[in-house]
């Protein structure tokens, strides 16, 4: 059925003629007091005419239903009816269906055709199933809850939003991989993208972990008793979660847009650097001019999963080679503590880091001469700790130097910091997911991260579409069986 427009069906002189009508008799039974309370009677009377008539829709379509259907050429006979309550952004509707089940298994699978038919997810309707999710990527139930006490909704409880909100969260986990394949076959990279930045970092989350049975409680800082039965024992740790982003950068190494991953610590990033190697893949199948590079911080775990992405495109032939950079504010930062270490005068630090950083923009040896320059500082520190601190710092620079080019970096369009990926970690995971009293056990977090990551990556609208469409029930095709075995293709 082809989606219709608000505009075009208000434009219809029938349609026009009820909200006329509609509107004088609203006007007429409003109360006579201030404007403020003929707003809010008027919504309240909006909300009961909207869910009347979507209550007696369903009714309508779960009425019309034979004792046999046939879903996507399976048949299932009528098994068992019942009323059930949906909900919907104007309130509950009480509706009776049926459930059916296939035919010839003996306790086989059942199936709601209603449910099929209209888009009901989870018991709620399309509409509220999408507030739901959107709204669960950018905050909790509890002040959803609210933000629909504000507009004048009438919503169900916290706790089923809740649960609406966790279990199409899961089904968003399921359907990830194969929605992001539509997703990237629609996308094409933006006009002015010159190349491709991808990142890996970590940032910690708390984590609500099973307690063994013999292992002592971790201390804490209650002090009252519990007046409710306790709940079995479990500790809260802090755990690293994952986030990755590809960035499609202009000439002057400026992000232009920005897709977002995350997942929990529990996950293997391999999965996550996947999805980004796909992102890149399908890119420069359109624009094979792209260059690619990675810049992100020095944590070597990070760079061995990001290399093994890009690895496999060159192994495809989809790529020749890559760029790689160490974020240059980190490097500064790491060389602002070994410059203290060898020289007591602030003035002169700032001086020479100053100097340092002019330097880095002009020649890509800036890092060897500052390798050679604290190598020779070396020998005249006096304190033991002070000649460990500045070999471990010797050290860094040793393994990683060669991502220290940022020459290299401008000319192939790149950024030289991971400010794009250092963000997505306070956007896409300490926003949502770091919130005071917040902790998370493994699959609610990785199902807020998955839909929380979409909406940050300004997908959430078309993964939607497809989520709502083909993941949260299956393509529709139902036949009514009539008692004399006819067929009948509604809809």
């Amino acid at each position: 059925m082809e989606k219709m427009h608000a505009g075009s069906i208000l434009a219809k002189p029938e349609v026009r003629s009820l909200v006329n009508e509609v509107v004088a008799t609203l006007r007429h039974v409003l109360p006579p007091s201030g404007f403020a309370d003929r707003e809010r009677a008027a919504l309240e009377i909006g909300n009961e005419l909207v869910r009347c008539a979507l209550e007696d829709d369903l009714r309508e379509l779960s009425a019309g239903y034979g004792d046999d259907v046939r879903v996507d050429g399976v048949l299932y006979r009528r098994h068992e009816d019942a009323t059930v309550t949906y909900h919907g952004l104007v309130g509950p509707m009480a509706i009776s269906r049926a459930t059916y089940r296939k035919v010839g298994v003996r306790n086989g699978p059942t199936v709601v055709p209603l449910e099929l038919e209209t888009g009901l997810v989870e018991h709620a309707t399309p509409a509220l199933a999408l507030s739901i999710a959107h709204g669960y990527a950018l905050h909790d139930m509890r002040q959803h809850l609210e933000l629909f006490a504000a507009a004048q909704r009438n919503p169900p409880s916290r706790t089923t939003l809740e649960r609406i909100a966790r279990r199409t969260s899961s089904t968003a986990v399921a359907s990830q991989a194969r929605i992001e394949r539509a997703l990237r076959r629609a996308e094409a990279p933006p006009a002015g993208a010159v190349a491709i930045a991808i990142g890996l970092d970590r940032t910690s989350t708390a984590m609500v972990e099973s307690r063994a049975a013999n292992a002592p409680p971790k201390a804490t800082t209650r002090r009252k008793p519990l007046k409710r039965r306790p709940p079995a024992p479990f500790d809260v740790n802090w755990r690293m979660a994952y986030v990755g982003t590809v960035s499609f950068v202009d000439e002057n190494g400026e992000a232009i847009r920005t897709i977002r991953y995350a997942s929990p610590a529990c996950d293997d990033p391999t999965a996550l650097v996947d999805s980004m190697t796909a992102d890149c893949r399908a890119a420069l199948r359109r624009t094979p001019t792209l260059g690619v590079g990675i810049v992100q911080d020095g944590a070597p775990e990070m760079w061995n999963r990001t290399r093994e992405g890009l690895a496999k495109l060159k192994e495809e032939g989809g790529i020749g080679s890559w760029e790689e950079g160490i974020d240059r504010y980190h490097l500064m930062e790491r060389l602002a503590e070994a410059l203290a270490l060898i020289e007591p005068a602030p003035e002169v630090r700032r001086r020479t880091l100053d100097e340092w950083k002019e330097r880095f923009d002009s020649r890509d040896s800036t890092i060897d001469s500052i390798e050679t320059f604290l190598l020779k500082a070396y020998p005249r520190l006096t304190e033991s700790g002070a000649q460990t601190k500045l070999w471990e710092h010797l050290g860094y620079i040793r393994r990683n130097k060669d991502r220290m080019r940022y020459v290299t970096l401008r000319l192939a369009h790149l950024p030289v910091g991971s400010g794009v990926t250092e963000s997505a970690a306070k956007t896409v995971i300490a926003l949502r997911a770091k919130r005071s009293g917040q902790r998370w056990r493994e699959p609610a977090l990785r199902g807020v991260l998955t839909l929380r990551a979409v909406h940050q990556s300004g997908r959430f609208q078309a993964f939607w579409r497809h989520l709502g469409r083909r993941q949260l029930h299956p393509p529709i095709d139902v036949n009514y069986i009539s008692p004399s075995c006819s067929s009948l293709t509604r809809g």
